[in-house]
């Protein structure tokens, strides 16, 4: 699966995982964030993290999935990653899963 149908309005419309920056819980819903649109679904970040099978998406905090491909910087020291300007919060316990996704030298 390289694509995902959301919602909008009455239709469906088709969006590239590529194209997706992060994923974020909030209570029963989850918003799907693009360059250009949020998306709420109401799904719980598991089961969307489940259906997306790892890939690019990495679990940055209990409440976000991030895309890795779209990284810029990743501070350990800040807990932070870095996506295009936005800065998003890091959770210690996932550290180690995301130094695993870095290859480094």
């Amino acid at each position: 699966m390289n694509h995902l149908f959301l919602r909008e309005g009455t239709s469906y419309l088709k969006i590239p995982l590529e194209d997706i920056q992060y994923i974020e819980a909030d209570g029963n819903y989850a918003y799907i964030q693009t360059r250009e649109k949020r998306f709420a679904i109401k799904r719980s970040l598991a089961a969307i993290s489940e259906e997306l099978e790892a890939g690019d998406f990495v679990r940055a905090s209990r409440g976000l999935l991030v895309n890795f491909s779209q990284v810029n910087r990743v501070s350990f020291a800040d807990g932070v990653i870095e996506l295009n300007e936005q800065q998003l919060k890091m959770g210690k316990a996932y550290h180690a899963d995301i130094k695993s996704r870095m290859p480094r030298l």
